[in-house]
């Protein structure tokens, strides 16, 4: 009788007859007095089915107990139990209990979903990426909402390309893949996106607005549809009242200095944008400016005395962290500034929506965003002629204030000179050419890959060197090479190292690959420094241009291909020709410290003199306007550092 009340329970659960079944299981307990795993278990699948998880996760529980050889399944069961109550302890110390004897996608998913809820982030870090051995889309979106687009990770483009799967319409999950896929150089997946919709389509307007417009540079040339990509963080609507028409005219006092605020969170010393700006900031004439720092750098970068020591020498700093944006624009407001230059634009970490509350009369972008930093309350945007020539100007919102010689400051003192180093060292062949690229991994187009190895087919005698940071971006560039006819052991990788052995290594390479459509930046101005030349190509926007302008600043614009094929064409000439590389070699070392490229107090007259124009223009009540810097005259010998 016992055996069938517990048959006649399993038969009526299995119907669909769920109070059946609980009144045939009380009746096999009253009759036996004691509940064994199979009836603790079917007790409490019975009452999840009659919406009381609480009581069947107690069941769960108790059957955990009675045979610890199924505990892995009970403890998995009682956690999914109270986890749909609000007893989250009980939920998760079953969750943690049956984790600690197996795991399946489920249990992972609803373990994390209690830690998140608990506040057990370093758990939370440490078990994630478990979610990604899953196909369920729930238990990808938390993925997503707890990984996000982390750059360094090759697990988030797994992750988005399975999201991709699921929501095969979604442009924000799209997009994502194709960043992810670039800054992993993984080419089948930018082909695999390519054959679901040709690149002609790619340039529709809701596409582009899902994009973060430095995601868009990368690979986009159109400066029309640069201007579309909207999908930033950095944004904030422009506020009515604010508007730069009316920031002009609100009543402003200048003073006999002109007042300079510089706005971003780069303001530490190892920082890429502070080894161009530092000694500029420092050689300011402050007998005609006043020059103030509006800090968003976060504490733990700027803490030590080194780099507290540095940054007492760019100026006053002034801390906006912890303020939003209309609190940090009244805090640059009291101060009085007359021209606020952002150094950001669209790109990490910016607080360029603070422009879009006013916070003075002459408002300007310069050096962080290669492009239009659309949506916000600019003024002007620094380039030169190479950068930003007459034909950008319809694409551009801001007005273009252009230097004679180059966009892109360079600080000499913040740049070692490059120390005697040798191949075997890096692992690099005494007998070859050796051509090479240090360039975010990112700016490796499939464009750039195919012409690097029309190169190197017809110079057998040569390698290429390439910081690689990650394995899969190594694994991914040979894969391409050897599918372009290059075997792939011509392929050197190097990973990244501190700047002062960077700047070491690259002097040992004869000559630098440059990348497209987005080039070598600072990059670019680190091989000129450290003396290796750097064979570039004309772009057709802001991003594909730098190269160029540094080149021009240097002397050197004979390295610049107007074309695919002359750039393929000049690259083998070079290889075939070590006395030209000699002379190219030799022009870097003298020019070092006389070509405008490395001076930087040249430079900061130039700007200066920007900084003059803009202020006149708004104390005289005009609107900006495009205006070129006139060059001061040329230097007779060399500058001093």
């Amino acid at each position: 009788m016992q055996a069938e009340n517990f048959s006649m329970a399993r038969r009526a659960f299995d119907a669909g007859d769920y109070n059946g079944a609980l009144h045939h299981l009380q009746t096999h307990i009253s009759s036996i007095g004691n509940v064994d795993e199979p009836i603790a278990t079917l007790l409490g699948q019975t009452l999840l089915q009659l919406g009381l998880p609480r009581e069947a996760g107690e069941f769960f529980e108790m059957a955990a107990e009675a045979d610890e050889t199924q505990a892995f399944r009970s403890h998995r069961e009682a956690a999914f139990a109270y986890f749909r109550t609000d007893d989250t302890d009980k939920a998760l110390l079953n969750a943690m209990k049956a984790f600690r004897l197996g795991s399946d996608p489920e249990l992972t998913f609803v373990l994390i979903s209690l830690l998140v809820k608990t506040n057990e982030t370093q758990l939370v870090d440490q078990l994630k990426f478990r979610l990604l051995e899953s196909d369920d889309p729930k238990h990808l979106d938390l993925a997503f909402e707890l990984i996000g687009a982390d750059r360094w990770d090759a697990r988030t483009l797994l992750l988005m390309r399975k999201l991709r799967h699921h929501r095969p319409d979604d442009t924000v999950i799209r997009n994502a893949v194709l960043t992810l896929a670039r800054e992993f150089c993984d080419y089948d997946t930018i082909d695999e996106e390519e054959r679901r919709l040709p690149p002609a389509e790619w340039l529709r307007p809701h596409l582009l607005m899902q994009e973060t417009p430095h995601d868009n540079v990368h690979w986009c040339i159109d400066e029309a549809a640069n201007r579309l990509a909207l999908n930033s963080q950095t944004i904030q609507p422009i506020q009515k009242g604010a508007t730069g028409r009316h920031r002009r005219k609100r009543k402003h006092s200048w003073g006999e200095k002109i007042r300079v605020g510089y706005l971003s969170s780069d303001f530490f010393p190892s920082h890429a944008t502070m080894r161009l700006l530092g000694d500029v900031l420092r050689r300011h004439d402050q007998s005609r400016f006043e020059i103030v720092l509006f800090c968003t750098t976060p504490a733990r970068l700027v803490d030590d005395p080194v780099r507290l020591a540095a940054r007492s020498s760019w100026g006053e700093i002034v801390d906006l962290n912890g303020l939003d944006d209309a609190e940090a624009a009244a805090k640059i407001r009291a101060r009085n500034i007359d021209i606020l230059v952002d150094l950001k634009g669209h790109t990490a970490h910016s607080r360029v929506s603070i422009l879009n509350h006013g916070p003075a009369p002459v408002q300007l972008t310069w050096l962080g965003f290669p492009g239009s930093v659309i949506d916000i309350d600019l003024d002007y945007v620094i380039g030169d002629r190479f950068v930003l020539p007459d034909t950008s100007k319809p694409f551009y919102q801001e007005k273009f204030c252009r230097l004679p010689e180059s966009y892109q400051p360079n600080d000499p003192t913040a740049r070692v000179l490059p120390p005697a180093s040798n191949r075997a060292e890096w692992g690099l062949p005494e007998d070859r050419f050796v051509f090479s690229s240090f360039n975010a991994s990112a700016k490796i187009s499939r464009e750039t890959v195919d012409l690097w190895a029309c190169i190197l087919r017809e110079t057998p005698n040569s390698v290429l060197w390439v910081m690689c940071k990650t394995a899969e971006m190594e694994a991914n560039l040979r894969k391409r090479f050897a599918e372009r006819g290059v075997d792939p052991n011509r392929m050197i990788a190097t990973a990244g190292v501190p700047y002062g052995e960077h700047i070491a290594r690259v002097q040992l390479a004869d000559l630098a690959l440059d990348t497209f459509p987005c080039n070598g930046h600072t990059t670019t101005s680190d091989m000129l420094w450290a003396g290796l030349p750097v064979l570039a190509k004309r772009g057709q926007h802001f991003a594909s241009r730098v190269s160029e302008s540094l080149l021009n600043a240097i002397g050197l614009p004979e390295l610049i291909a107007e074309t695919d094929d002359d750039f393929v064409k000049l690259g083998i000439t070079l290889a075939r020709n070590p006395d030209r590389i000699a002379t190219l070699r030799a022009h870097l070392a003298e020019q070092r410290f006389r070509a405008p490229l490395f001076d930087s107090e040249r430079f900061c007259r130039h700007l200066e003199s920007a900084f003059e124009t803009m202020a006149s223009r708004a104390r005289n009540g005009e609107e900006p306007d495009h205006f070129d810097v006139t060059a001061l005259p040329s230097r007779d010998g060399p500058f001093t550092a």
